[in-house]
């Protein structure tokens, strides 16, 4: 197992100017609270761990769908991510049968891979092997949300507050929605009650801005790759794209 990049690919979202334009043609038009209750954003999150993938299907208005790890074995995941507060070289004391290591993080994580792909050898289903990989093993999940439940979610895990994982997950999120629909997604609602929140927003507005001219100019259906870092500061490698339409 390898330590995982993760990314964040926004690869379908509703085209604001073409909607807003061909409901005028209608007779039809719209206020800034029917752009938040219209429309959707679908992400395909590869390589977050468990225990953020566990947070994220807490937001029940979206739909969601997960990598099985009832199916997909083990040796084809993208391994795990660990986090930046344990250090690389840090090990702990163990002792297994009276024999004592000392194993740092990818150790333990080596572990549980050979003891899950040596129980399916011996027979066992791997639907039971499973049982033992850790929260820090890496899955990938599809997620489509309403811009107003993105705003929900972006008020939640871009607080300074959220867990680390997720919160870097919401601020690539937040950026790339923020390329695509700037007239949907502008200063969060949180922003007016955390200086954490004001000062990142402004930050994504201004790379934002630089990058609109580049993103204009991509052929539709490249992965366009949004610069971040290290303006952001994630506490882990993300990577972030938008798919041009």
């Amino acid at each position: 197992m390898n330590e995982t990049t993760t990314k964040v690919i926004l690869f379908s979202y509703t085209n604001y100017p073409s909607l807003i334009s061909n409901l005028e043609k209608e007779g039809v038009k719209m206020g800034e609270n029917d752009l938040l209750r219209h429309g959707s954003f679908t992400f395909d999150l590869q390589g977050v761990s468990r225990a953020a993938s566990h947070q994220i299907v807490r937001h029940r208005i979206a739909s969601f769908s997960q990598q099985s790890q009832r199916y997909v074995k083990i040796t084809r995941s993208y391994g795990y991510l660990r986090p930046s507060g344990i250090p690389e070289d840090l090990k702990v004391p163990v002792e297994i049968h009276g024999q004592k290591l000392d194993l740092n993080f990818s150790d333990v994580m080596d572990l549980t891979r050979q003891a899950e792909e040596g129980l399916v050898a011996k027979g066992i289903k791997a639907e039971d092997s499973r049982y033992i990989r850790p929260n820090a093993a890496t899955t990938n999940i599809v997620m489509s949300m309403s811009p107003r439940q993105l705003i929900h979610f972006f008020n939640l895990r871009c607080a300074p507050d959220a867990q680390w994982e997720i919160r870097d997950l919401a601020w690539s999120m937040y950026a790339a929605v923020s390329l695509v629909a700037p007239q949907v997604f502008g200063p969060l609602p949180a922003a007016d009650e955390s200086d954490y929140i004001k000062k990142r927003v402004s930050i994504v507005t201004d790379l934002v801005q630089k990058q609109t001219a580049m993103f204009d100019k991509a052929t539709p259906g490249e992965l366009y790759q949004l610069e971040l870092q290290p303006y952001l500061d994630f506490s882990h490698p993300v990577d972030s794209f938008v798919r041009k339409y």
